[in-house]
């Protein structure tokens, strides 16, 4: 994790658990667009015992009565974790905002944590603010307890939720989704294999996005609204079939496909536009796209 010093009198602390495909996002636009300070910090996500002591010693770091933002964007979990790993997870979240409850007793608290659409929403269509999370599979339902645990915890400053759809962008981690893996697999020559099929819709947000709503939000010293969830898609779902054939537009390699003839991830999602907050604007799909090209073409990732 990452502890971050916003501002220079650190008027403002982020303890930042999870620094892959958002995580990363986030820490990049706390560190370009705020100016933020970073400092590193081990922590565990399996072996409670060690937490313990590794949050001892984020606590002793903190700079006396400032105010500190707790960000999860962490966990292992996806769509074919079991309800063990979605256990643990949200155990792991459990003791984060105990943490943060108890820190509210000396300083202002808010917690900003990660959850999932594509978890909440797989199979239903056209969602708008008023639609019910309906989850399919324990990832869902794991996210959907991980939400409950922090709305009970009314003693802290801001309580933030966030909801991405299908996140794509760069980042050091082994796992990647359908655009980014597409882009990468055919500037290396390999096949892509796909565990949806050509019609498939979703709704691609990109990760650079989310990291700038998300420090905007958790740097904003407006305490208002206390409690929020955030749907953040792009509000125009996408075939895989239109993904293909946007790289191809914009790559001059041959895009190497193999579709998985039983296919896990084959249910549509979509969402509008009017569900989106009104201070979001997610970039085009083929926009996106452009820029993950040309950041893996620059050798920078």
């Amino acid at each position: 994790m990452k502890l971050l010093r916003v501002g220079g009198q650190a008027e403002l602390i982020v303890l930042l658990f999870g620094l892959g495909l958002i995580g990363g996002a986030v820490d990049r636009a706390l560190r370009l667009r705020f100016q933020a300070e970073a400092r590193d910090f081990p922590y565990d996500w399996q072996d409670a015992s060690l937490q313990q002591a590794q949050r001892a010693a984020i606590r002793a770091a903190l700079p006396a009565k400032t105010r500190v933002a707790m960000v999860w964007t962490g966990g292992q979990s996806g769509f074919g974790s079991s309800d063990a790993d979605m256990g643990q997870e949200t155990a792991t979240i459990a003791e984060l905002i105990a943490m943060a409850e108890d820190l509210r007793h000396e300083r202002p608290v808010d917690f900003h944590m990660m959850s999932s659409a594509g978890g909440l929403f797989e199979s239903q269509t056209h969602c708008s603010e008023h639609s019910l999370p309906l989850p399919l599979r324990p990832y869902g339902t794991g996210k959907l307890m991980q939400e409950a645990r922090l709305e009970q915890a009314a003693s802290l400053d801001r309580r933030h939720v966030y909801r991405p759809s299908s996140v794509y962008g760069v980042t050091r981690s082994k796992r990647v989704g359908l655009v980014t893996a597409l882009i990468s697999n055919a500037m290396q020559g390999k096949t892509t294999r796909i565990f949806g099929n050509p019609n498939t819709l979703r709704d691609y947000v990109l990760s650079d996005d989310i990291g700038h709503y998300m420090a905007r939000r958790i740097v904003d010293p407006d305490p208002a609204p206390r409690a929020a969830t955030f749907l953040l898609a792009s509000g125009r779902s996408a075939s895989v079939f239109e993904v293909i054939e946007r790289i191809r537009e914009r790559i001059e390699r041959p895009l190497l496909l193999q579709f998985d003839p039983h296919p896990s991830n084959v249910r549509d999602m979509s969402f509008l536009p009017s569900a989106l907050p009104p201070d979001w604007q997610p970039t085009s799909l083929a926009s996106g796209i452009s820029r993950i090209i040309t950041f893996l073409r620059s050798g920078l990732a």
